[in-house]
C-alpha cells in the first residue's frame, strides 16, 4: 500500500499517520533518502554562500575555520607558524604529508576564496 492509502487508513479509525522512521526504511529507500537530504543540504548551503551568509552550524564554523587556515598558510601570514606547529600536534610526522597537501592545492577551501 502506498502512504497515501495507509494515511487514509489511519484518518478512518481515527489513528494519527506516522511514516515509517528513516532507520527502518529498506536499504535502497535510506540510501536515496540519505542522499536527497545530502544534496538539499548542499543546495542549501550554495544559496546561502551566494547571498553571503552561512547558518553558524558546527559544521560551518569548522569549515570556516579551516578556510581561515588554509589561507594562513598558503599566504604565509602572521600565525602560520602557529598553524604549522597545530598540524605537528596533531599528525606527529606525518604534518609533513599534510603540509605537503595544503601546498599543492589539493586541499581546497569550501567557503572562503582568496583572490
Amino acid at each position: 500500500m502506498t502512504n497515501l492509502t495507509i494515511q487514509l487508513l489511519a484518518e478512518m479509525i481515527d489513528e494519527p499517520y506516522r511514516p515509517t522512521p528513516i532507520r527502518q526504511l529498506p536499504s535502497k529507500k535510506r540510501k536515496q533518502y540519505q542522499a536527497d537530504a545530502v544534496r538539499s543540504t548542499r543546495e542549501k548551503v550554495e544559496a546561502a554562500l551566494d547571498s553571503g551568509i552561512v547558518l553558524p552550524t558546527r559544521q560551518h564554523v569548522r569549515d570556516a575555520l579551516t578556510d581561515a587556515a588554509l589561507h594562513i598558510l598558503r599566504s604565509e601570514g602572521d600565525q602560520a607558524d602557529v598553524v604549522r606547529q597545530a598540524l605537528v600536534s596533531v599528525f606527529g610526522d606525518a604534518a609533513d604529508v599534510a603540509l605537503e597537501k595544503i601546498e599543492a592545492e589539493k586541499i581546497e577551501p569550501r567557503f572562503f576564496r582568496s583572490a
